[in-house]
C-alpha cells in the first residue's frame, strides 16, 4: 500500500456504517493509544471485509473477483486482514474476555471465505496461464514473481516503486511470462495470508484438487495411459507394444521437463511460506501420475524379447538414463522417494534386459 495511502488509512477514520455499528461493540471512553490503534485497525478491516462479503447473495461482490476488479484494493484487503489478526492477538493478550474478540473472529471468518473463493477463481480462470509450459518457460520465475508480491508484504511501498516494477516487467519479460506471473503472485499472496491466519488447509485442498486434475489431463493428452500390467502387455501384438513405446518416448521428456518441472515451480512458489505444505501438495499432485509414467519401462523390460525387438528397449533405457538427473531434482522431497525409486528400478531392469540380449547375441555369434 502506498505510504500516503497508509497515512490516510490510519489517521482518517471512515464514517461508521450500520454493519460496523452492529458488529463492533462501542469503545470505552478511556482508552490507551494502543487500544485506539487496534480499534482503528478492526474498523478499517471491517469496512473492506463487509464490502466484499461473499456470503451476501445480493451483493455485487458475490459475482465479482476482488483481485481482478481492483488489484490495489486487493492489496489493501490483505493488509487489513493482517492488521485484523494483529488486533486480535493484542485483544487476547490484554483482555481475553473482550466482546471485540468475538466480533473480530467473525470478521476473520468472513475474510477467509472471501479469500478462499478468490483462490479458487484465480486457479480456475487461469488454467491456461498457469499451465506447466507457461510456468516452466523461464527458470527465474520464482525470484521474479517474489518481487511482484513484495507490495503485499511491505505495506509502505510507494506508488513510484510499484509503477517501476510493472514497467520493468513489461520491458524484460514476454507476454507468456507476464500472464503467468500475475496469477502466481496473487495465489502466493492469498496463500501466505490464509496460512498465517491459520486457514491454510482450505486453500491447500482447493489447490490439490485443481492442479492434480491438470497433471492427469496433461498426461492423458500426451497419450500416457495408467499403469499397464505385465500380463496385459504380454497379450498384445508387438506392433501395439511398439506403438505404446513410441508414444511413451515422445511423452516422457515433455512430462519431466515441462509438466512436472512446472508443477514443482508453481507449488514451491505459491506455498513458499510453508515447507511442509508445498511438499505435501506437490507429492499428492504428481506422485501417482509419475510412478505410473516411470513404471512403464520396467514392465516392458520384463516382457520376453527377441534381439530384433531390443532396439526399443534400448531407446527406453537411454530416455530414462538421460532424464534421471531431472527426475531426482524435481522429485527430491522425501515424500516422493517412491518416484525416484521407480525410475531407478526401470533403469536397472532395462539394463539387465539389455545385458541378457547382448549375451545371447555374443553366444550366437561364437557358436555360428
Amino acid at each position: 500500500m502506498p505510504s500516503k495511502g497508509m497515512r490516510n488509512v490510519f489517521f482518517k477514520s471512515p464514517s461508521p456504517s450500520p454493519s460496523r455499528t452492529a458488529m463492533i461493540p462501542p469503545a470505552s471512553p478511556s482508552r490507551t493509544f494502543s487500544e485506539s490503534l487496534m480499534d482503528e485497525n478492526i474498523e478499517i478491516a471491517e469496512s473492506l471485509i463487509t464490502k466484499w462479503d461473499s456470503t451476501n447473495v445480493s451483493s455485487f461482490a458475490n459475482v465479482t473477483s476482488l483481485f481482478h476488479a481492483d488489484p490495489h484494493e486487493a492489496k489493501q484487503y490483505l493488509n487489513s486482514v493482517r492488521d485484523l489478526q494483529a488486533a486480535m492477538q493484542h485483544l487476547v493478550t490484554e483482555n481475553s474476555s473482550s466482546e471485540k474478540i468475538v466480533a473480530a473472529q467473525n470478521l476473520m471468518q468472513l475474510a477467509m471465505k472471501r479469500l478462499e473463493k478468490e483462490f479458487y477463481q484465480i486457479l480456475s480462470v487461469n488454467r491456461a496461464n498457469l499451465d506447466p509450459e507457461s510456468v516452466s518457460a523461464r527458470s527465474s520465475i520464482s525470484s521474479a514473481a517474489r518481487s511482484s508480491t513484495s507490495d503485499f508484504e511491505e505495506s509502505a511501498e510507494s506508488e513510484e516503486d510499484e509503477f517501476r516494477f510493472w514497467t520493468e516487467l513489461d520491458d524484460s519479460h514476454s507476454d507468456v511470462e507476464r500472464v503467468s506471473m500475475i496469477p502466481m503472485a496473487d495465489l502466493k499472496a492469498i496463500a501466505d495470508c490464509m496460512i498465517s491466519s491459520g486457514y491454510g488447509r482450505e486453500c491447500v485442498k482447493i489447490y490439490k484438487i485443481i492442479r492434480k486434475s491438470i497433471v492427469d489431463e496433461s498426461l492423458y493428452h500426451l497419450g500416457v495411459e495408467r499403469q499397464i500390467s505385465l500380463s496385459h502387455l504380454q497379450k498384445m501384438d508387438w506392433e501395439m507394444v511398439e506403438l505404446k513405446i513410441k508414444t511413451w518416448l515422445n511423452a516422457v521428456k515433455v512430462a519431466v521437463k515441462t509438466l512436472f518441472y512446472g508443477e514443482r515451480i508453481l507449488c514451491d512458489h505459491v506455498f513458499s511460506a510453508s515447507d511442509s505444505i508445498r511438499e505435501s501438495c506437490f507429492s499428492e499432485i504428481s506422485k501417482e501420475a509419475a510412478i505410473s509414467l516411470f513404471g512403464f519401462p520396467e514392465t516392458v523390460a520384463k516382457c520376453k524379447k527377441t534381439p530384433e525387438k531390443m532396439f526399443r528397449t534400448l531407446d527406453l533405457y537411454e530416455a530414462i538414463s538421460d532424464l534421471l538427473p531431472d527426475i531426482q531434482s524435481i522429485f527430491s522431497y522425501e515424500s516422493t522417494f517412491t518416484v525416484r525409486s521407480q525410475a531407478i528400478n526401470s533403469l536397472i531392469k532395462l539394463r539387465d534386459a539389455k545385458s541378457i540380449v547382448d549375451e545371447s547375441l555374443w553366444i550366437g555369434k561364437w557358436w555360428s
